[in-house]
């Protein structure tokens, strides 16, 4: 007997990337957790005296630090050598062979301060999905975080997350979202705008991808945004609430904690205590944002260079190219998956449009350089044919390989 499936979570999700309908591992935040408070001192110092007690109450003698070359990994790696000399850090770094990949970036930085490192090169992050697929229970092709816990040396390791959220990572986002914003917005143009920034989630022929059984609306998707717009808070800071509020607590904390579960680590982030979360949400937008220049994370670049570490963090954060993983194996691989000719049974479940998926990848197919938009959903479609098949039809094994 199928599986029951709820064919609104699926919209979602190829939607938003995330289903806000589901238990999130942390209580939300609300607008007030965003209301600014003027900080105690300046924000530098405050995150450095947070940061210092937080460390203090590590027991571990032994850790590993994902390793990229952008802020908040750079930052955790110093922070703990500065606050807690005594305990022993390994650091993984991953790339996908690519020539913008932080792998050597992020050794550099590991030797000045000492650590051991291992840096892990994927070139087709897609053929193990299946197990990845089963250990997070949701539909989604970029869990390859995995590989790199499993590559980690300890069992209790250190990330970057949260800290775009917190601190303002999203630059490029804020920039388009307030020159586009008009004074007198209504909750639904804010959502509708919030959805523009976030264009790669999405195509613009979004619902056409549906079959019979899923109810696609954009009203709806909107509704599920409106909490985040209809409060006093500032624009930005509504843009913050909806961010933590998004793919942070309803798509990368689960998988993570579904990975901390089936691989018995636990994995910590400086910018996920408590503390750090109270104080960095009422921390006031200008303080963590700079408008003029386009520059995010202004506390956490000041300790940095305070630091003094000669290497400029760049953002990437394990995010493997999408256009070349298609080209190298993930057209192919997706075409046997999910197709138009009887093999794809979210096609033939009435849930996903066989016509869509058809004329999606005859166009693939014919560009010089292919849609990343329309490569990122059929990389989600694969996703899901896997997902129905490990849990409503039960016809693959998560040992399978792709």
């Amino acid at each position: 007997m199928p599986a029951a499936v709820d064919h609104d979570a699926i919209a979602n999700i190829l939607t938003l990337r995330y289903n806000p309908r589901r238990q999130p591992p942390k209580k939300p935040l609300a607008a007030s957790d965003f209301k600014p408070v003027k900080a105690d001192g300046n924000a530098q110092a405050q995150v450095l005296k947070i940061i210092e007690g937080d460390l203090a109450r590590v027991k571990e003698k032994r850790i590993s630090v994902l390793l990229s070359g952008g802020v908040d990994s750079v930052l955790t790696l110093a922070l703990l050598r500065k606050f807690r000399p005594d305990i022993d850090v390994s650091c993984v770094s991953m790339g996908f062979g690519e020539g913008d990949d932080e792998v050597s970036a992020a050794r550099k930085i590991a030797g000045i301060y000492g650590c051991d490192f291992d840096g892990l090169v994927l070139d087709n992050v897609l053929s193990g999905l299946p197990r990845l697929v089963k250990i997070a229970r949701e539909p989604r092709w970029n869990l390859y975080q995995a590989y790199a816990f499993e590559a980690c040396r300890e069992k209790t390791i250190f990330s970057g997350d949260g800290g775009d959220e917190l601190f303002a990572g999203y630059t490029f986002r804020y920039q388009k979202y307030l020159s586009l914003l008009t004074k007198k917005a209504s909750w639904k143009e804010k959502a509708r705008l919030y959805m523009s920034c976030h264009e790669r989630d999405w195509v613009p022929d979004q619902e056409k991808i549906f079959g019979p059984k899923v109810k696609f609306s954009w009203n709806r998707i909107y509704g599920l945004l409106k909490h985040h717009f209809t409060n006093r808070l500032d624009p930005l800071d509504q843009v913050f609430l909806a961010d933590w509020n998004g793919k942070l607590l309803f798509d990368w904390l689960p998988a993570n904690m579904a990975f901390s579960k089936a691989y018995g680590i636990k994995i910590q982030s400086l910018f996920l205590s408590s503390s750090m979360i109270k104080f960095a949400t009422h921390l006031p937008w200008q303080a963590k944002y700079d408008r003029q220049s386009a520059t995010g994370k202004l506390p956490l670049r000041a300790i940095l260079k305070a630091e003094r570490l000669q290497i400029e963090p760049v953002k990437k954060g394990f995010s493997a190219n999408s256009v070349s993983l298609w080209k190298k194996a993930g057209q192919e691989i997706t075409k046997q998956y999910v197709n138009n000719s009887g093999d794809s049974q979210i096609v033939q479940a009435g849930a996903i449009s066989g016509d869509w998926v058809q004329k999606t990848t005859e166009k693939l197919q014919v560009q010089e350089e292919p849609d990343i938009r329309y490569i990122n959903k059929m990389l989600l479609l694969l996703a899901l044919e896997v997902w129905w098949r490990l849990f409503v039809s039960k016809t693959m094994k998560g040992s399978e390989k792709l």
